[in-house]
């Protein structure tokens, strides 16, 4: 008998497959800064502030002038917890190196944000490895990486969005390798980049049951209850500091940010059109703006939130119809036509809702590893914007996820398709045969 071959190497070696996602981020910045300097997304024109969003970068600005974490609004207004911590202080870092408010200093950190965005195509490749498939994962990684409508906000905004997409995936992967090894250290990790998640972005927190209950129920191993508490106990150590400091400074709990409650009301109130009234904001009005300084941030916040809810009581029924719009708003792209600086109309928005939903209905039909975490990103994470109001750069965190289940969706029709194709192949060769008999 002749001797069998040699067995051959697999096609995706772990040296491949790190080739390719080398490649993948290096691409993807290389196209993401190519366009900031072709669209000169990092020169501020007189009389605006961006590339420059206002609240991350006017804290910033105070930070390098020793003014402390403060004045969210330009003005001298005290103290703040207006946004989470890390962001600002990260734009610091950069101002005190390159100048406050400089077109060096936005080149640079619309630099840092499309090399996180050209990162995470990196991890749309290892997170559906992991889940959907390495195949869906080639696929989506290179449509995140080519496609021009996933460049429109680390390109041009200095916010977390490009920073909240890749920890959230970065902690999806995590979440599924601690399910299947269960190893202290990665539990660890895991607590690590929920508390640094916390700082950046905390609309991201409402994920973290799902992460740490995924990862505690999906290993049979002992010891993963003190696992799970031990990252916990780490994710609290790493917030604490900044909640003791909103403590001590406004005298009152202040969890990690300030304004929910002020957002809130600026998408409801009598005869509110939902997406949110920037006339009602210290940013945008300066009768706000004295209101917001002569009162303080915590007052200032808590009036809103008591016209808010008394508009709630007073007019429930529109407040449910709102609430129901915006939960189709979110998604479809509408918000687009009520804000200025896009560069897209809703049509070029929508398809990816449609087909990421498609695709979770699908998932959840056949359950591979790791559905529970894909559906918590589409149905948990919005919430908090259908009672508040939809702005279309908030859907950011979670496009990688919905990009995997887009073409998860295209993968499953495409089978079924050859196999109807193969299941008639099949009948007509059946009956041809039967006709030569």
């Amino acid at each position: 008998m002749a001797p069998s071959s040699p067995a051959k190497p697999p096609t995706s070696s772990t040296e491949s497959q790190r080739r390719l996602c080398a490649i993948i981020i290096s691409v993807g910045f290389l196209l993401r800064f190519a366009f900031v300097l072709w669209q000169k997304t990092y020169v501020q024109l007189p009389g605006r502030i961006y590339p420059y969003a206002l609240e991350v970068s006017s804290i910033a600005a105070h930070l390098v002038r020793g003014q402390g974490f403060s004045s969210p609004f330009l003005r001298d207004t005290g103290p703040t917890a207006w946004v989470g911590p890390a962001y600002p202080f990260l734009v610091a870092l950069v101002f005190k190196i390159f100048g406050v408010y400089t077109n060096r200093s936005a080149l640079v950190l619309l630099g840092i944000q499309c090399l996180m965005a050209a990162a995470t195509g990196a991890l749309i490749y290892s997170l559906a490895k992991r889940t959907l498939g390495e195949r869906i994962g080639f696929w989506a990684s290179w449509i995140w990486t080519l496609s021009p409508i996933f460049f429109r906000w680390p390109a041009s905004w200095i916010w977390d969005f490009a920073a909240s997409a890749l920890l959230l995936a970065l902690i999806l992967i995590l979440t599924l390798d601690v399910a299947e090894f269960g190893r202290r250290k990665q539990w660890l990790l895991l607590g690590l980049l929920w508390g640094l998640t916390a700082l950046t972005n905390p609309a991201l927190l409402s994920i973290l049951p799902f992460s740490f209950g995924y990862g505690l129920f999906g290993h049979a191993r002992s010891g993963q209850v003190t696992n799970a508490i031990l990252a916990t106990a780490l994710c609290v150590a790493i917030i604490s500091p900044w909640v003791i400091r909103n403590e001590i400074v406004f005298g009152q709990p202040v969890f990690l940010r300030s304004n929910f409650w002020f957002e809130f009301h600026l998408g409801n109130y009598h005869d509110s059109n939902g997406m949110g009234y920037f006339g009602f904001h210290p940013g945008s009005n300066p009768r706000e703006l004295r209101k917001y300084a002569e009162v303080g941030e915590q007052r200032y916040i808590q009036s809103a939130k008591e016209e808010a809810l008394t508009f709630v009581r007073r007019y429930p029924r529109e407040f449910v119809d709102l609430t129901l719009h915006r939960m189709l708003w979110f998604w479809d792209g509408t918000p687009l036509l009520y804000q200025a600086q896009e560069w897209w109309q809703p049509w070029e928005f929508w398809p990816l809702s449609v087909t990421a939903w498609l695709g979770l209905i699908f998932l959840l039909t056949r359950r591979p590893r790791g559905w529970l975490l894909y559906a918590a990103c589409l149905v948990v994470y919005p919430l908090p914007y259908y009672f508040v109001y939809p702005v279309a750069k908030y859907r950011y965190a979670i496009e990688p996820e919905m990009l995997l289940l887009s073409v998860y969706l295209a993968s499953v029709l495409w089978s079924e398709l050859l196999r109807k194709r193969s299941i008639e192949s099949e009948s007509q060769s059946r009956k041809a045969f039967q006709q030569r008999v």
